[in-house]
């Protein structure tokens, strides 16, 4: 990389890094409370919601992972990750008014005090909270990748940077990263918007690119021997079953479910579900036909770089322009909006569910906090650890870590706020047999998606035990009857 354009990156990375201290430092004093830190005293108006909620969900995983899919497998991608996505969103809908309507600050909290179980809420917390610390790892490669090759730096000093930038908008609490999110949102759509219209006015003739387009393009040349291979190496079912991996992982997942929670009405929550998928379609539009294009432009990318890498490669070698630094820095800022809303999860669960629950300190406000950014720090630190040695799809690593998600929280959310023969049993078999089969089943090779028959699974065991419960009630009643 030439001096002069290491000089352009350093600018805009140091002026990126100047506003994000001094929007970590205005929330420094905000969140003096539980409430404030967790989620913004349920005060969080639209725009701010929106860009929150929209940030959280655009992550490494989408911009990297999902474009580097597209120009590896084409569009057969949209039905293996955004449909699934956008299903799970509709579902997210559909609950948004109950969910609301909880007095909680965290998940775990509203599946303890349902069933009056404080060891199946720190259970959950423990679960829930080394789940992120792995998804962070994604957002940590990430933020690695596009900052190594911003600033010329190996990627082990990147991952460094990363964890100090997530850390110190994180410590500032719900306000710190929503405010964070916000600029970011705004600095990627613009980035993706150029990218766009560079990618594909870049190819005479096109308009609109399919999978067809790339075949036809490159049939006399190299690249289309590996194109499309995920809509051979999948079936169908695998497909539909994916749902129970990207899809109910969304649907239950904690980091939307907040931002629901956080909202000042059930009408503004519900009014950002609809506009961000609204803007998610036309995002996805973009990164798709980006992805289709940088496979007819630049074909022969896929036998030196794994799909995470192809898109920062491309736009600084080869699509290499002024813009090429504002373009990484939004990237980094992707990764940031949703490091920063996972690892201030795990600080809330952590500390509200997990140590607040045991002991016989005095658990004031203020103690609390001070745990809440402690876990902040340890799950940070423990993330970039795992980062030193990344996998290498952040996509479909994401959609394991949701699977999981899906397999326990299907039941323990969707089933609480709907079943009302619920039991605390039944909670803690749907629970146990989440995790078994998780462990179970993850590592095969099935026909279908692990997460579909895992989840089938809780669910029912979730249903079935009060009826189990009953009839052995009734049995015993009997019997006792009989033998007096």
């Amino acid at each position: 990389m030439s001096m002069s354009r290491t000089f352009d990156y350093l600018v805009c990375f140091s002026v990126y890094s100047l506003i994000i201290l001094i929007i970590g430092k205005s929330s420094f004093g905000e969140s003096d409370s539980i409430g404030k830190f967790f989620i913004g005293e349920r005060k969080c108006g639209f725009w701010r919601l929106f860009s929150t909620f929209v940030g959280t969900w655009v992550s490494a995983a989408t911009i990297l992972g999902y474009t580097g899919n597209v120009f590896e497998n084409g569009t057969s991608v949209i039905a293996v990750t955004v449909i699934p996505w956008f299903i799970g969103a509709g579902l997210l809908y559909l609950i948004s008014g109950r969910i609301y309507d909880c007095d909680l600050l965290t998940i775990p909290q509203f599946i303890g005090e349902r069933y009056h179980s404080r060891f199946l809420r720190t259970c959950c917390a423990l679960l829930l909270s080394g789940g992120y610390v792995f998804y962070l790892v994604i957002q940590i490669k990430g933020f690695g990748i596009a900052a190594a090759t911003l600033l010329n730096i190996d990627y082990k000093v990147a991952i460094f940077l990363v964890y100090l930038f997530i850390l110190y908008s994180t410590f500032g609490g719900f306000n710190s990263v929503t405010k964070t999110d916000g600029g970011n949102l705004i600095m990627l759509t613009i980035s993706i918007v150029v990218v766009y219209f560079v990618v594909v006015g870049g190819i005479e003739g096109s308009g609109f690119l399919t999978n067809a387009e790339v075949f036809s393009r490159n049939a006399a040349g190299s690249g289309t021997d590996s194109f499309g291979n995920l809509m051979k190496d999948y079936s169908l079912t695998m497909y539909l079953t994916m749902f129970f991996g990207w899809g109910m992982g969304l649907a239950a997942n904690p980091q939307y479910l907040i931002r629901i929670v956080a909202a000042k009405s059930r009408e503004t929550a519900r009014k950002v579900l609809i506009c961000s998928l609204v803007f998610l379609t036309f995002f996805y539009f973009c990164l798709t036909q980006i992805g289709l294009g940088l496979r007819i432009l630049f074909p022969y990318l896929s036998y030196y770089f794994g799909s995470d890498d192809i898109f920062v490669y491309a736009i600084n070698y080869l699509l290499r322009s002024r813009f090429s630094g504002f373009f990484l820095i939004s990237v980094i800022g992707a990764c940031m909006s949703t490091a920063n809303s996972q690892l201030l999860l795990i600080g809330s669960m952590m500390s509200y569910d997990v140590a607040a629950q045991y002991g016989k300190w005095k658990k004031t406000e203020d103690r609390i906090l001070g745990l809440t950014q402690l876990f902040i720090f340890l799950g940070g630190t423990l993330a970039l650890l795992l980062s030193l040695n990344p996998p290498s799809n952040s996509l479909f690593f994401g959609a394991d870590i949701w699977g999981l998600f899906s397999a326990i929280l299907t039941p323990l959310l969707y089933g609480t706020l709907y079943y009302k023969r619920a039991t605390r049993t039944g909670a803690w078999a749907a629970f146990v047999t989440g995790v078994t089969g998780t462990v179970l089943l993850q590592p095969r090779e099935l026909p279908v998606y692990w997460g579909f028959p895992v989840t089938l699974c809780s669910t029912l065991v979730f249903v079935l035990a009060p009826v189990l419960e009953s009839i052995w009630k009734n049995v015993l009643a009997k019997g006792g009857h009989l033998e007096t």
